[in-house]
């Protein structure tokens, strides 16, 4: 299981070279939150397992129903493992044919199902495709179609693309789709007529949701992201089908079972590129929470800086060999803008760097995980 850490910064004074180390500058352990009632870090193996382990003890692992076609690990945005969906083949609903990659079912739902309060949120990275109706969780269906009908259907949900470029979290209603927030257009090309929808690095997604107050709230990396909005339900639920209520991850449910084969479902809405850290809370989450999310998992861990010679200090931090790293650091505090301090370095080359302080009168230092 991973755990989030998050190492500030230190103060390098020349006269003396004394540390200005806060406590809360030390690196901090994120205790367990009973709130958090799924979260798939994707960290154990998952590839012989055939399932994507829900880290929180409640059960809410992720299935892989196609044996052969599973999705696959990679690079993390912690430095760690993520998964990564591939297109493989293609799939037709009888009218249109779709590129197909992977996808993954939760089907014990208990505690997650129904939810007044929510706090949504997973990192991801789209690779080249041109979808413009790509979900990324998919917990709905229209329920003039569903098989439940409006009974057990409605007030389901998905976060992906509502044909448009950026997502939305959309919820279903008697007649169908509404968006109830969103995040930016963060594709590398999403006009003219070969468009690209694939993304450049990883970005956090998420979404808190309070239907008592009627109020919805969207943040992209951490930060919020256009202003409240409302939900105008008194709950949310998870469906998939009339007999089998399932969260697909990677693809919309489509009304279909989880299982492969059975039935013509699930046939498009695939995600491509990579996943990582996927969350549901029973509550929302403050804004400082969510940033919390983002900033606890960039930065180096145990970072330390030591006096290396008269004129120069050495940065040096806990370092993976699959991940790549940004020393930067401020002059003054008063400021925001931090200056990076050589080129970014892999992990597996190096974990430290000498910088030399001759004529500066001190230099906060930090070591920032790239996407």
């Amino acid at each position: 299981m991973r755990t989030s850490r998050l190492a500030l910064t230190l103060l390098i004074s020349i006269l003396g070279l004394s540390a200005l180390w806060p406590p809360q500058s030390l690196a901090r352990r994120l205790g367990p939150d009973p709130s958090l009632l799924l979260h798939l870090d994707f960290d154990e193996d998952f590839i012989t397992a055939d399932k994507v382990l829900d880290v929180t003890g409640n059960g809410h692992d992720a299935l892989q129903f196609d044996a052969t076609n599973n999705i696959a690990a990679t690079n993390g945005v912690f430095g760690t493992t993520a998964g990564q969906w591939t297109y493989k083949f293609y799939q037709t609903d009888g009218s249109h044919t779709y590129p197909a990659s992977q996808y993954l079912a939760v089907t014990n739902l208990d505690g997650i199902q129904y939810l007044t309060n929510a706090t949504i949120s997973f990192w991801a990275q789209f690779d080249v495709n041109g979808d413009y109706g790509i979900q990324v969780l998919s917990a709905g269906y229209p329920p003039i179609y569903a098989s439940g009908g409006l009974a057990q259907s409605t007030n389901g949900w998905f976060i992906g693309r509502d044909s448009s470029p950026n997502l939305y979290m959309c919820v279903y209603d008697d007649f169908g789709a509404y968006r109830i927030t969103g995040f930016p257009n963060d594709v590398v090309r999403s006009g003219g007529g070969s468009p690209d929808l694939s993304t450049t690095q990883m970005h956090l997604y998420t979404v808190t949701i309070d239907c008592v107050s009627n109020v919805v709230h969207s943040y992209y990396d951490g930060e919020p992201y256009g202003g409240a909005g409302t939900i105008d339900l008194p709950w949310i639920r998870i469906y998939g089908t009339a007999n089998l209520p399932w969260l697909a991850i990677g693809t919309a449910t489509e009304g279909g079972t989880p299982q492969w084969g059975d039935d013509l479902y699930p046939n498009s809405g695939y995600f491509v590129g990579r996943m990582d850290d996927i969350r549901i809370y029973n509550r929302t989450l403050s804004a400082g929470e969510v940033q919390a999310l983002y900033q606890g998992s960039i930065y180096a861990q145990n970072l330390a800086i030591h006096k290396a010679a008269p004129q120069s200090v050495q940065v040096r931090w806990d370092a993976r060999s699959n991940a790549v790293y940004q020393v930067e650091y401020l002059t003054n505090l008063a400021t925001t803008a931090w200056s990076p301090l050589q080129s970014a370095i892999p992990g597996s080359v190096t974990n430290s760097i000498i910088d030399l302080i001759l004529g500066q009168t001190a230099r906060y230092y930090r070591v920032r995980v790239l996407p």
